[in-house]
């Protein structure tokens, strides 16, 4: 049976005609060797230093991003609702602080999306590539 998820074929064992044994050449043993040495390298990979650094670098610069990216668009949020008297103050002819900041909401996810692209250039990108030729050096190694 064919079964079709997310656009991918995804086929039983059995199914192309291949014995249930020997699947692209390898017996079951293989099999399970390899999946067993790539969770070992997961696991090497995940306790090592620069990915733990790399990690936590991560999810610094997301968790800044996103809450001053909630802070600017809440702010904007609560005075529209609550503090309408300020948002009516014109600033020029009709340009008002409402319209300003409407647009500064435009402008502060242009800046924060450069922002997480220069850092991530800067320090995330450079670790991850070291942590990657590792990977495969140890990897190469392994086989």
């Amino acid at each position: 049976m064919v079964e079709y998820m997310e656009g991918a074929y995804r086929g039983r064992v059995g199914d192309r005609g291949e014995d249930f044994g020997d699947r692209e050449g390898r017996s079951e043993a293989d099999r399970r060797r390899a999946r067993a040495e790539a969770a070992h390298a997961c696991e090497r990979m995940s306790v090592d230093p620069g990915f733990v650094k790399l990690r936590r670098g991560f999810t610094l610069q997301a968790v800044l991003l996103v809450s001053s990216f909630l802070l600017g668009y809440l702010s904007y949020l609560l005075l529209s609702a609550y503090a309408r008297d300020f948002m009516s103050i014109e600033i020029v002819d009709s340009v008002n602080v409402a319209l300003v900041m409407g647009i500064g909401q435009f402008l502060l996810t242009f800046v924060l999306a450069w922002v997480f692209s220069r850092f991530s250039d800067r320090s995330l990108d450079p670790l991850a590539q070291e942590i990657r030729d590792r990977a495969r050096a140890d990897a190469a190694a392994v086989r």
